[in-house]
């Protein structure tokens, strides 16, 4: 007993900082393993279990990388660097869980451009916040007690001091191994879909390879940018284009039938398409949406393709037919590219170009974009008298008048209006009357079908004051939601209320927005069932409209090449007609039975479309367009 009494004496400081260094990497690893299974990257279910154990396993490879690294540059610091890592990293963290749930992917370092949104979206995360989430800092005082223990055994007790040598030896010794380790693994992930699949990184090897992943592929891109389009990138493009054209349908319907008509654009915020001819306590909940699309042109099975960029995405895809990109906003990394956009197109063709949305300038950098995306006019939280408030600002239907005694109606005109109202988490229909929810009273999703009630309203409003002003007649109306408005924190209400069993395929199903085409007067009526993409509205448009836009990498929903219907998502999901592949799980699943197939049937035509991604990353990421006018 006096032999082991002695050595802990002895010993005391260099026992307590391995017990601290052991603490460290376990901390860690628990956090790193809540987030993974939290935010759903990773599913506790035998059939993902090889997945979990090969990502835990690369997760604390990881994190003994981290601490040799730590280990070697700080020698007498050495804690107080561990306890500052912890602090950043438990930040990092909480910061991918609320994002996350949120947005369905980590934070990115793309997202410092965009770090003025934080304060503007509290309510949303502060929704999104569950309590368990104080896993992320629970263990920090404990690093203060064995500050403190360690601070009074040294005082008692003379310390006994490592060799340097000896340290850098058995620190070099853990990071070798860790590097093995995590070699091991990285050569068994699928990392052929990281460049499309943020996700797939974070859940093959762990949210740290992620965010390592995230930060190489930022610098590659904000390097590439730079760089001359090479010979292989212009055939790509070329090749794409020349094919895209092969298969264009020759005399298309409805060619030219809203020429120089004036287009207006709602984009309503968070309305998913399955509010659409569907009740709660045999109330219609948008009725009058319910009667337009029978007037009109209703897509029924378009899929929102927003990334990091939630609405301005979906702007962006509206505006100009290409995809965003994976990482971050295209508003804030690629604003002064070259774009053949909507709004230029039309500017062209004499019309003045507004875009209204009643919020601050700077958001989503939507400012510098607007201006170099050809719009002449920005109407926006300072255009408008705040006289009636619901939500975040000016509310929707004061939003429309407001905006259409603005606009000069004596000229033809592109009018593109995004709505604020029903903004996440619906707060502001709290107590509101304007439907009967019954059980949902007080849940979110009441407060969504509630704010989804009064975007029916609003809208109605709006053809009011277009007919009443005139304009009806002589323009054409696009509507349509901009991403998905429900979360998977809500998928048991969900699911409930439409009577639907949760699991990936019926999730990924509801993840659709609609899309109403209407063109008064012109008997251009059609339910169009075939699956299609946000991306696919502009093609819609510049038919009917008889605009020359050949870069839109969308089609013609009306016109469909080859009668094939599908949708690809930014980070490589891609539905069809006939199937749905979902890449965070490399799942092929048939549309109309839902059960997994065999994945060699559809390969080649999965590989096909994914091509999609590729040409729009290299129009985006070299600015294909400045590029090739040179």
């Amino acid at each position: 007993m006096k032999k082991i009494k002695d050595f802990l004496i002895r010993y005391n400081t260099i026992i307590i900082d391995v017990m601290y260094y052991i603490y460290f990497i376990i901390a860690i690893g628990v956090k790193v393993f809540y987030l993974q299974f939290t935010t759903g990257l990773n599913i506790n279910e035998a059939y993902y279990n090889d997945v979990n154990i090969n990502t835990m396993r690369a997760a604390i490879s990881i994190i003994l990388m981290i601490f040799s690294v730590l280990f070697l540059v700080f020698k007498k610091r050495r804690n107080g660097a561990l306890f500052v890592t912890n602090i950043i990293l438990s930040i990092l963290f909480l910061a991918d869980t609320l994002y996350f749930r949120y947005y369905q992917l980590p934070i990115s370092v793309s997202l410092i451009y965009q770090l003025k949104l934080v304060g503007d979206i509290t309510g949303s995360a502060g929704s999104l916040f569950k309590i368990k989430d104080i896993v992320y800092f629970i263990d920090l005082p404990i690093y203060l007690i064995i500050f403190f223990i360690k601070k009074a055994l040294r005082k008692k007790y003379p310390a006994y001091v490592i060799k340097r040598r000896y340290a850098f030896v058995s620190s070099a010794i853990v990071m070798t191994v860790a590097c093995l380790m995590f070699n091991s693994y990285f050569n068994k992930a699928n990392t052929s879909l990281h460049a499309f699949d943020r996700n797939y990184a974070a859940k093959d090897l762990s949210i740290l390879y992620y965010h390592y992943y995230d930060v190489k592929n930022f610098i590659n891109d904000e390097v590439e940018r730079n760089r001359a389009l090479t010979a292989e990138e212009k055939q790509t493009i070329s090749d794409y284009y020349a094919n895209k054209n092969a298969n264009k349908v020759q005399n298309p319907r409805y060619n030219g039938v809203a020429k120089n008509r004036n287009l207006i654009v709602v984009q309503v915020e968070a309305l998913q398409e399955f509010v659409i001819e569907n009740t709660i306590n045999n109330q219609e909940i948008t009725p009058f949406l319910n009667s337009l699309i029978k007037e009109s042109v209703y897509m029924e099975n378009i899929y929102n393709q927003v990334a990091g960029g939630n609405t301005s995405d979906a702007e962006f895809l509206i505006n100009n037919s290409l995809y965003p990109v994976g990482s971050g906003a295209v508003y804030f990394r690629y604003p002064n590219n070259l774009y053949n956009s909507l709004a230029k197109a039309l500017k062209s063709e004499g019309y003045n170009t507004y875009v209204s949305h009643a919020y601050k300038p700077s958001f989503w950098n939507r400012q510098n974009f607007y201006d170099n995306a050809g719009f002449e006019t920005f109407y926006h939280l300072y255009s408008y008298e705040l006289d009636e408030v619901i939500g975040w600002a000016v509310s929707d239907e004061s939003f429309f008048r407001q905006t259409l005694d603005k606009i000069d109606l004596n000229n033809k005109f592109y009018s593109f209006n995004v709505t604020l109202s029903s903004h996440h988490p619906y707060d502001a229909f709290i107590g509101m009357d304007n439907l009967d929810v019954g059980k949902y009273q007080g849940k979110q999703l009441g407060n969504f079908l509630r704010g989804a009630r009064y975007d029916d309203y609003a809208l109605e409003k709006l053809f009011e004051m277009l007919k009443e002003k005139g304009i009806y007649d002589n323009s054409i109306i696009v509507i349509y939601g901009d991403h998905s408005a429900l979360f998977e924190d809500q998928k048991q209400d969900v699911s409930e209320f439409l009577g639907i069993e949760y699991n990936e395929f019926n999730w990924k199903n509801l993840q659709k927005v609609p899309v109403i085409v209407h063109v008064p007067g012109a008997n251009v009526v059609e339910r169009v069932e075939s699956v299609g993409g946000q991306i696919d509205v502009l093609p819609t448009i510049a038919n009917l409209m008889d605009l020359d836009m050949p870069y839109m990498l969308g089609k013609d929903m009306l016109n469909i090449p080859n009668d094939e219907g599908y949708a690809v998502l930014r980070y490589s999901s891609v539905i069809t007609d006939d199937y749905m592949y979902i890449s965070d799980t490399s799942t092929f699943y048939d549309m109309k039975t839902g059960y997994i197939i065999d994945p060699k049937i559809y390969k080649e035509d999965l590989s096909n479309k994914l091509l999609d991604l590729k040409v729009s990353d290299i129009i985006i990421n070299k600015d294909y367009f400045r590029k090739i006018n040179k």
